[in-house]
């Protein structure tokens, strides 16, 4: 079964899952609806994940950048 993409920009959400934060709500959103073109239908249980995963800071990845373009990223 395809599960239809539901985003209500108005209420800030997306598959029944509420994103309190604009910001992350815009992210989230971009990304979901980048992939859905490609073919991805995302569950309720799977958008939560995202938003979970998506507040966690990765101070390797934030590492990784630095090295890639600078500590002052010019």
């Amino acid at each position: 079964m395809v599960n239809k993409l539901k985003i209500d920009s108005k209420n800030q959400v997306i598959q029944g899952v509420k994103i309190l934060d604009k910001i992350l709500f815009q992210k989230v959103r971009f990304a979901v609806q980048n992939n859905h073109l490609e073919g991805w239908n995302p569950t309720q249980s799977e958008i939560s994940q995202l938003v979970e995963k998506s507040q966690i800071k990765d101070s390797s990845l934030e590492t990784d950048f630095n090295k890639i373009f600078g500590e002052n990223n010019e």
